[in-house]
């Protein structure tokens, strides 16, 4: 029996994922490709410091002066299909921020007549729940699942304030790139439906010895700010049926 290929000795190579083996020629036991977003987003904000062990400053969105958050697929290093048909959307800011924090629960999987293995490699279905892997999710009914990583979603950012607004634009100072970097670690919409972002700038690593400037980049100003800009950077941008309707 011939070898085809390029898995080793597997004989219809691998999924996409470069892991999976597949089942047959046409790979129906592969994953579907999953589109992955960079996202700018812009607004008014008040900037407040806070005490709190993950983070170090809170970021209040004004309600009235908020952008749709604009998406703009990233280059997929294992789908051609994906980079001949690339993707670039507005979604509401408020949706964005639900989808891409959302907490997902476990799906009930029937012990009755459900023989899978206990190999943990997670998926999340089109009902918003995930399962131990595939096998689970078809016994409980679920097609067309994605992988789905446990790791939470905490995007680096790059805040970019209005020349105007930039506290360090003064005389000596006036070439100076006025960017903050730091960890989004928690987004959520407010009970005055106000998108609000908790972040830290404790884990973004300078280089060795780093001018004024780049110093500069890990610390985050307080205060209230117009036109700020917010580039995150790339995340799973499959939302389930019924939320942000990514894909």
């Amino acid at each position: 029996m011939s070898m085809v290929g390029g898995c080793g000795s597997i004989r219809y190579g691998c999924c996409p994922d470069g892991k999976t083996a597949k089942s047959d020629e046409a790979g129906s036991n592969c994953a579907a490709p999953v589109r992955e977003y960079d996202q700018i987003l812009s607004g008014d904000v008040k900037i407040k410091k806070v005490s709190n062990d993950e983070y170090t400053h809170k970021i209040t969105f004004s309600k009235k002066n908020i952008s749709k958050v604009l998406m703009y697929q990233v280059w997929s290093d294992t789908s051609v299909e994906l980079n001949n048909d690339r993707i670039v959307k507005e979604v509401k800011a408020t949706t964005w921020v639900k989808s891409a924090f959302r907490k997902v629960e476990a799906g009930t999987v029937p012990s009755k007549n459900c023989i899978c293995t206990k190999e943990y490699n997670p998926v999340i279905c089109r009902n918003d729940k995930k399962y131990n892997n595939s096998c689970e999710a078809g016994c409980a009914g679920q097609t067309n699942c994605v992988p789905f990583s446990d790791v939470p979603f905490t995007p680096t950012a790059v805040m970019e304030l209005d020349d105007g607004e930039c506290p360090y634009h003064h005389k000596e100072h006036k070439q100076d790139d006025c960017k903050h970097v730091f960890v989004i670690k928690r987004g959520l919409v407010n009970k005055c439906g106000q998108v609000v972002f908790y972040v830290s700038s404790e884990e973004i690593v300078l280089p060795t010895n780093p001018n004024q400037e780049v110093k500069r980049l890990k610390t985050i100003p307080t205060g209230s700010f117009c036109r700020v800009r917010f580039d995150v950077d790339s995340y799973d941008g499959w939302c389930g049926e019924g939320n942000c309707g990514i894909q």
